[in-house]
């Protein structure tokens, strides 16, 4: 990420602390025989929150993070309880941007992180979801 110039993680930020918490609560969840992307899903009432979507350096550009993000939104949208999916990214990060925005994402907000403000602005995109089911 950092060659690319996308500012949003360094090598303190997502920790092994962060990944085994992920694990523990069953929210990460891994793509591909040989580990080739993962993603973290949290629920908290009725929004989906998608967070630190990884795919290997082996397979950028060939659509996995699409798959990925299609897989959630499919799956997501089968849950009578959930209203909307947010995902959140830095500024500097125009792939994901961009990706998200071609789902329909609609960026709704933009903050800085507390704790975490040398990493500059970050933006919120929201998926909402029709509950006419």
């Amino acid at each position: 990420m950092t060659a690319a110039g996308i500012t949003q993680w360094d090598d303190s930020y997502p920790n092994r602390n962060v990944i085994l918490q992920d694990i523990e609560h069953q929210q990460l969840w891994i793509y591909g025989e040989h580990f080739d992307a993962c993603v973290t899903i949290s629920r908290i009432a009725d929004t989906t929150f998608i967070q630190r979507l990884v795919v290997s350096s082996s397979h950028q550009r060939n659509g996995l993070a699409r798959f990925i993000l299609k897989d959630i939104l499919q799956k997501e949208e089968n849950e009578s309880e959930i209203t909307q999916i947010k995902i959140s990214t830095n500024t500097s990060n125009i792939p994901i941007k961009n990706l998200v925005t071609s789902l329909n994402f609609i960026p709704c907000r933009k903050y800085e992180m507390a704790g975490r403000e040398q990493f500059g602005t970050f933006i919120e995109y929201v998926y909402p979801i029709s509950n006419c089911k």
